[in-house]
């Protein structure tokens, strides 16, 4: 008698799919992610901000927001299965994210089902770190004592010369002597903020969208930097 075929595991599957839609991207579950990460035959990509990146990710997830994923491609091995995931209802971050390295030439491309709060649901492990312990993003340099404001941008106005904003309960000043762009002091989640994330925080010249949150950087030597999460 013969020997039986092999038959094709769920991974063997997924990466002879060929991505041509958002329709198309594969869905892994929680359950199927953690012994593909377990055996070093996955890797989970964090696509959201710094911020909820630190308070709690996967165990060894890379950490890649969708502002720098394109950009940062190349430092993705081609021959794992590349799990995207995030904390949207649908996954729209994740799929976003599938896509731009699905067009970038990656095959082995997946999305989280349910993304970060499915792992947690299932009381699976996570890496964290306490929001006194987070670490500034890498343009922030502050030879004193660093302090942090974060929360919801509840006023915000920027004219020529200054822009005044308030997070929370503190209101800031920043000053850019000569014209009315203050980019020079903005992040977006971390990342350098480019022209068109203008429409990420603003929804007309000078008027913040609704909602939008912040982070506030405030040394008393340096520039105070603002971190933008839309």
């Amino acid at each position: 008698m013969g020997r039986a075929e092999a038959r094709p595991t769920f991974l063997m599957i997924l990466l002879l799919l060929a991505i041509l839609t958002k329709a198309d991207v594969p869905r892994v579950t929680v359950e199927e992610l953690r012994p593909l990460l377990a055996n070093g035959d996955a890797i989970a990509i964090d696509v959201r901000g710094s911020v909820p990146y630190e308070l709690g990710h996967l165990p060894g997830a890379v950490w890649m927001p969708l502002g720098v994923l394109q950009s940062r491609a190349g430092e993705l091995p081609e021959e794992k299965l590349l799990v995207m995931y995030c904390t949207c209802k649908a996954e729209e971050s994740s799929l976003d994210a599938a896509m731009l390295l699905s067009k970038a030439g990656f095959a082995r491309v997946a999305v989280l089902y349910g993304g970060y709060p499915a792992w947690v649901g299932a009381g699976f492990p996570v890496d964290s770190r306490r929001d006194d312990e987070l670490a500034a993003p890498a343009a922030v340099s502050c030879a004193q004592k660093l302090r942090k404001v974060s929360g919801p941008v509840t006023r915000y106005r920027r004219e020529q010369g200054k822009t005044v904003l308030t997070i929370g309960e503190e209101t800031i000043t920043l000053r850019h002597d000569g014209g009315d762009d203050p980019s020079r002091f903005f992040l977006v989640n971390g990342t350098p903020f480019a022209n068109n994330d203008w429409n990420r925080v603003e929804v007309r010249k000078g008027e913040a969208r609704e909602g939008v949150k912040a982070t506030a950087w405030l040394c008393p030597d340096a520039a105070t930097i603002i971190d933008w999460q839309p």
